[in-house]
């Protein structure tokens, strides 16, 4: 009861209190800092990833369903799950409907996911929409308003990024007379970065998604091959996919890296037969 009634003095203590006061001063100015770097960038790029905002296009009211051809493809991806887990299905479920977006004339012809499409995939899935909210607002892959018909991701992770990456990010950016994340005038072009695509010893590289190039890539860019790739799409043509230098998947230009005989020691004889 002693060490009791001392703590509680302790508590009172004009000290005490100072030093919670500095404690949780410096627990502000913390999470401050940490906001203000989270926030570096411009709030209208932030709210356009977590925030939704009615427009004519985008709002409670937009008409939006599944076609038949995609219900099929949602039976084939259900069953990929057990019934009581459906849930788990609303990723491959929102990239269906982005997809879908792409040849729909009344929703611009472009990769995106109004609202009212994820109000159906939360119906479809017998979730609470915010649930499918959250999912998509979380990654940026999921375009949440009207983009470019043809949305080019730039990879800029670290092996592209030493092989040129953002020469050619400045090229398309130059050409075409946009930021990243923004649209041409036209709604013909989209430019955004992307996080590694796996194709690091193609670098660099892009993917482009759109009715014409269908997510495909494009490897072993420069600037004026990059270029001309966005130059036959404005004229509807279809570029030549994978690498523009011609090299055959991921293999070496020449059959060795090496440019003299090895000069040994060797652990056997070469020459044995």
């Amino acid at each position: 009861l002693t060490q009791k009634k001392m703590l509680l003095r302790a508590l009172t203590t004009s000290s005490f209190r100072v030093a919670v006061a500095k404690s949780t001063f410096a627990k502000a100015a913390i999470l401050a800092e940490r906001k203000n770097f989270i926030h570096s960038s411009n709030i209208l790029g932030s709210e356009t990833v977590n925030v939704h905002r009615d427009t004519p296009q985008n709002n409670l009211d937009t008409q939006w369903d599944f076609t038949a051809a995609n219900y099929e493809e949602i039976k084939k991806i259900l069953k990929k799950y057990p019934p009581n887990y459906k849930r788990s299905a609303v990723m491959p479920l929102l990239f269906l409907a982005q997809k879908q977006s792409e040849s729909m004339p009344e929703h611009g012809s472009t990769g995106w996911i109004p609202l009212a499409a994820m109000n159906r995939i939360a119906s479809v899935l017998d979730m609470p929409p915010m649930r499918v909210y959250e999912v998509a607002t979380f990654y940026t892959m999921y375009n949440r308003n009207p983009i470019g018909k043809h949305n080019i991701q730039v990879c800029t992770t670290s092996p592209c990024m030493v092989c040129g990456a953002y020469d050619i990010v400045t090229a398309v950016k130059n050409h075409l007379g946009v930021e990243v994340g923004e649209s041409t005038k036209d709604g013909l072009f989209h430019l955004m970065e992307a996080e590694c695509l796996g194709a690091c010893v193609n670098a660099p590289m892009m993917q482009i998604a759109g009715p014409i190039c269908n997510d495909a890539y494009y490897e072993d860019l420069t600037a004026e091959s990059a270029i001309a790739i966005i130059e036959q799409l404005r004229k509807g043509q279809t570029p030549k996919k994978g690498s523009q230098i011609g090299r055959l998947a991921s293999r070496g230009l020449v059959k060795t890296n090496l440019t003299a005989p090895p000069s040994g020691p060797f652990c056997r004889d070469l020459n044995a037969k």
